[in-house]
Formats: C-alpha cells, sequence, structure tokens
C-alpha cells in the first residue's frame, strides 16, 4: 500500500498554496492523501505566525494528536507516524518547537519546504530542523497538485520588503522574491489544460512585483505587465488577485482592472487603521487622506469595484480618539467586507517593543463595535453582486 501524508493548513491563501505545493511533491514520490490524521503515515501541520491565537491554535492540536498517537502500542500493522510542523510557526520558533512539543519530528521552516520529503524519511532516525533559505526550487517549480477543481492559486513572489512594524512576514518568509515571468505564464497554462479557468495570483504586496523579462533583456517586467500577459492566455476566464499595498497602488492598477476583460472588480487594499498616528507607528508608508484619496480614484475608474479590507484594532497605545478615526474612516469608504483582528505582539517585531497598553476588554469592545458596524454596511452594500 503507498504511504499517505496528511495536511492540515493554518493561516493565509499563501499557506494553501505551500500545502498544495507540499502535497505534489509527495504525490510525485509515490504518496496518497490522507482525509484523517488517523489514517496518515505523515501528518503535517502548515502554520501560521501573524498572530498569536493562530499558533495557539496549531499547537493545541498537534499537542492533542501527539498525546493519542503515544497512547497506542506500536505493532507491525501499525509503524509510528511522522509528525511535523511546517511553515511560518516552523521559521519563527525553530527548536523551541521540539521543546513544546517532545513527541514532534520534523520542524520544517518556509524557505526549505521543496526538502519535505527527503526530510520526512530522515525523521524516521532522528528529529530534523531545517530553517534556512533554500527557495529557488519553490520560486522556479511547481509540482501540479490543486486541491480546488475550479479555482487555482499562483504564488507570483515570496516576501516582503515593507517590515511593517507589527508584521512578522517579513522576518519569516524573507525579502522579496519575484517569480521569472516564463514560470508562471507556464504554470497558469498547465492550471488551463487541466481545465481549471479561474486563477487568484498572490503575494504579500503584488503592486511590487518586479523581474526582467528574459524575452527582453532591457525590460523591467512589473505587475501590470503581468496581469496583461496573463490576460492574454487562452482559456483563462478571471483573474483576482492579493494583497495590494496602499503606498504601492494607483492609477495604472486600477485602469488595469478597467481595460482588461478577465480582471475580477475586486481590490483588497488593507487600511490597518485610520489614525494617520497609529499609520505611522504601524510604519504603513501612508495616511488617512491618501488612502481615501485611493478609494475615490479606483471607484472612479472601476465604477463596480468590490472593496475589502484588514483592519487592526488595539495597537499599542491606540487611544479612543485613534479608534474613532478608524470608525470613521469605515462609515465613509462602506468596504464591502473588512477582516478585523486584535493586535497581538509578535515576538522580533518592531512594536513588540512597545508596551500592550490596550486592555483586553478595550480591545474586545472596539472589536465588536467595528464588526457591528461592517454587518451592516455587508448587508447594505453586497446585495448588487446578487446574480452576478
Amino acid at each position: 500500500m503507498p504511504k499517505k501524508i496528511y495536511i492540515r493548513t493554518f493561516g493565509c491563501q499563501m499557506n494553501e498554496r505551500d500545502s498544495e505545493f507540499i502535497a505534489g511533491l509527495f504525490l510525485e514520490k509515490g504518496y496518497t492523501l490522507a482525509d484523517s490524521p488517523d489514517d496518515a503515515d505523515i501528518v503535517l501541520f502548515n502554520t501560521c505566525s501573524v498572530r498569536e491565537h493562530a499558533e495557539h491554535r496549531a499547537i493545541s492540536n498537534m499537542g492533542a494528536l501527539l498525546k493519542i498517537a503515544h497512547r497506542k502500542p506500536i505493532t507491525d500493522k501499525r509503524k509510528p507516524k511522522i509528525f511535523g510542523i511546517v511553515g511560518c510557526m516552523a521559521q519563527a520558533m525553530g527548536n523551541k518547537l521540539f521543546q513544546r512539543l517532545p513527541g514532534l519530528d520534523m520542524v520544517c521552516g518556509t524557505g526549505e519546504i521543496a526538502k519535505l520529503p527527503e526530510l520526512a524519511q530522515k525523521a524516521q532516525e532522528k528529529k530534523m530542523l531545517a530553517t534556512g533559505n533554500a527557495d529557488k526550487f519553490i520560486l522556479s517549480r511547481s509540482p501540479y497538485y490543486r486541491e480546488k477543481k475550479d479555482h487555482a492559486y499562483v504564488s507570483i513572489m515570496r516576501g516582503c520588503n515593507n517590515f511593517c512594524s507589527y508584521c512578522i512576514v517579513p522576518h519569516v518568509r524573507g525579502k522579496e522574491r519575484s517569480r521569472p515571468v516564463p514560470d508562471i505564464v507556464n504554470e497558469v497554462k498547465d492550471i488551463v489544460a487541466n481545465g481549471i479557468r479561474n486563477i487568484t495570483l498572490l503575494g504579500q504586496n503584488v503592486n511590487s512585483y518586479k523581474t526582467h523579462d528574459t524575452r527582453h533583456k532591457t525590460h523591467v517586467f512589473g505587475f501590470i505587465d503581468l496581469l496583461k500577459e496573463i490576460n492574454n492566455i487562452d482559456g483563462v476566464e478571471k483573474i483576482s488577485f492579493m494583497t495590494s499595498h496602499p503606498k504601492d497602488a494607483g492609477i495604472e492598477l486600477f485602469e488595469a482592472m478597467r481595460d482588461l476583460d478577465k480582471i475580477n472588480r475586486h481590490l483588497h487594499l488593507p487600511l490597518q487603521s485610520g489614525s494617520d498616528r497609529i499609520l505611522k507607528l504601524m510604519n504603513r508608508g501612508y495616511t488617512r487622506k491618501k488612502y481615501l484619496s485611493l478609494v475615490k480614484k479606483a471607484r472612479e475608474i472601476v465604477p463596480d469595484l468590490r472593496l475589502t479590507t484588514d483592519i487592526i484594532i488595539g495597537f499599542p497605545t491606540e487611544t479612543g480618539k485613534d479608534f474613532n478615526d478608524t470608525l470613521s474612516l469605515m462609515k465613509e469608504v462602506e468596504f464591502n467586507l473588512a477582516y478585523i483582528f486584535k493586535y497581538s505582539p509578535r515576538a522580533g517585531t518592531k512594536a513588540a517593543r512597545l508596551k500592550d497598553d490596550v486592555p483586553e476588554a478595550t480591545k474586545s469592545q472596539r472589536h465588536k463595535t467595528l464588526l457591528d458596524l461592517q454587518r451592516g454596511l455587508y448587508e447594505k452594500n453586497n446585495h448588487i453582486f446578487i446574480n452576478r
């Protein structure tokens, strides 16, 4: 019988795509995918480190599995499983995960997931730790496996150069690296050949995608160029993308969304805060006025735009006035959808040096206020998309 692997994904779309990449690697080695940890020879958690809650959830769930596994006697029919944690939390915590979870066999960071089949083999003999930065393979090659049959994620770049003060991503995914244009185009063509027509381009900040097109040695190929290239691929029906950073998004992007017939009229434009003081502390690189100006231009150029965002409440030193600035901006913009999170410190980030001084009760109340507002805006604005 072929060996089976079970992969559970925590976190963002980038993690979902990485899990598909990992699954593809093991499928190439003759493994099959298990529906549950009970049926698997290898159990992997692909983890998120953006918020403390995500880390606690992954550790708690893995701890429960390890307790169950180690209670069962080993027989000839039931060999010991390999348990591993991979992804952002593995990169951030490294060897500490072995201390938190003594039964864990393998820890693999974001840069070395291409080595997972080899690491899993070695983990049968000893614990394996891999948190280096060797992801050229990930950038250049993509084994074919897609979890969904009607939609596919395509990573166009990895890493981030923005270093927002609260964000762990640059620390666990490294600096920006853009994939070569031919590799992305070939991947999209493979997706279409397998019957999938809708794709989403992924990057921590897709607007900063930049590479040299090997077909035109002097031409720097940017994100708008890439959108045009993919828009021309036969068989592609809809192109979405995320995420766009407000400091880099602009008229050229909005015009491309209007003029390219396959582009989904959806823009995810993370706000994080409506307070200029907090935005500066967050190192976001724009002001409230700049954000509102962007939204106005985007809606003028793309009248049927669907606008979504991310918001953090309870950032260190956030006052009632700062919160009300966010509240008033939400009322003014009327987002179609907003992902609203309570701030939690991330070790290694600049914001972690600040005192987390907004009481939990205050965070919870502000969180509820914004959620209630957004629910009302959702019901008010999204009825126009029914049957579309």
